[in-house]
């Protein structure tokens, strides 16, 4: 399964469409093969929340035999015939009664979830599109080059860039070293054309991380020939073949992808623990962190995956609160949310806060479901 390039244009398309009535079914599923290797593991748990779609139209006097009966019974079938590849985490929005249908696979797991609504539920989809990284991969010999772009596990390869570099040719004597000397100007004259291709690549497209890859001598020479923006944003130095598959390409940019979040994870981690133990812009616990986020203090917050829990939002200022029987803001009566930790990543969202999701087992998390955050002030 190719992954489809999910961007702010499609997330705003399906987050505007509107049934007329029906019930929209969405149902989000972690196929990823490492924690679950059998297809079975994770049908099973797919059979499981589309009985709760089920539940979820009834009480609503939606006849679940009807439009999400026929929803949740496609996206079995889907399921049946997946292949996973690089995906670990699928999306799927359903909604027979009005035609719609969306399949989207991501290389990262997606918490399990199953909503009934009126539309898409798209919102975890928002936060992977926020804080989604993007890598670009450059394969280089002395006389080609090719670059790749790659993400949320979809890839495309950008251009050839090719340059008249004669072949090695023995000579002899003092011919042959000036020769070679020259061939080296070529070589050397090639590898700035391509940084400076690069370079300019990077002003239009924006890419946050760099793998370098080619022969083994000759990648560290290329890389003394790049712009300091980009050595900043070296990732990876790896061999990989002029004549690599775009696939070959994808697998090892999403390897360097996985190295990287797990840096990142434990950063950010390291970042909280030090700020709270010092006393000043990090804090941890629901509470705490609701507080910071309802004051707009919030750079970074981060939430293990898959953490929920309930809670109240004001109805009048939209303070979020764990539990209370009116505002403490501004004494407003609250309405219960059925998950105070999905509502607090939707206002980071609007608050441009970074949104970090650490899964339970990431070793930089040892206090598991504790919800943190870095402060702007």
């Amino acid at each position: 399964m190719t992954p489809r390039a999910v961007d702010r244009a499609f997330l705003r398309r399906l987050a505007d469409w509107r049934s007329d009535g029906d019930p929209v079914s969405t149902l989000y599923l972690d196929v990823d093969g490492r924690k679950y290797p059998r297809k079975q593991d994770y049908l099973l748990r797919a059979e499981h929340l589309c009985q709760q779609l089920k539940r979820q139209a009834e009480p609503d006097g939606r006849d679940p035999r009807c439009s999400v009966a026929k929803d949740t019974a496609r996206m079995l079938e889907y399921l049946q015939g997946l292949e996973r590849r690089t995906t670990r985490g699928l999306a799927l929005f359903a909604c027979s009664g009005a035609g719609l249908w969306e399949d989207v696979a991501m290389p990262r797991p997606m918490p399990d979830l199953a909503v009934v609504a009126d539309h898409p539920y798209v919102l975890r989809l928002e936060t992977l599109v926020d804080t989604y990284e993007s890598f670009c991969t450059v394969i280089v010999d002395r006389e080609k080059a090719r670059v790749f772009f790659a993400r949320m596990g979809h890839i495309e390869e950008e251009r050839d860039i090719l340059d008249d570099v004669p072949g090695q040719h023995d000579q002899g004597g003092w011919s042959q070293a000036r020769y070679q000397r020259h061939i080296e100007e070529l070589v050397s004259h090639h590898l700035t054309h391509v940084a400076d291709v690069l370079l300019a690549y990077f002003k239009r497209r924006k890419f946050d991380h760099l793998i370098l890859a080619g022969p083994e001598e000759l990648v560290p020479e290329f890389e003394r020939h790049l712009h300091d923006y980009l050595k900043r944003r070296v990732a990876s130095r790896t061999t990989l073949s002029m004549a690599a598959s775009v696939d070959e390409v994808l697998e090892r940019s999403l390897g360097v992808e996985e190295a990287v979040e797990a840096q990142r994870e434990q950063d950010v981690v390291e970042r909280i623990r030090a700020g709270e133990a010092a006393g000043r812009l990090a804090v941890t616990g629901l509470e705490r962190v609701l507080d910071a986020l309802n004051e707009g203090r919030v750079e970074t917050l981060v939430v293990p995956f898959g953490l929920s829990q309930p809670g109240s939002r004001c109805s009048r200022c939209e303070r979020l609160v764990v539990n209370a029987k009116r505002c403490p803001t501004c004494r407003g009566p609250v309405e219960p949310v059925h998950d105070v930790v999905e509502s607090a990543v939707a206002a980071a969202l609007r608050q441009s806060s970074r949104v970090e999701a650490l899964p339970f087992t990431a070793p930089a998390y040892r206090d598991g479901r504790q919800i943190g955050a870095l402060l702007r002030y």
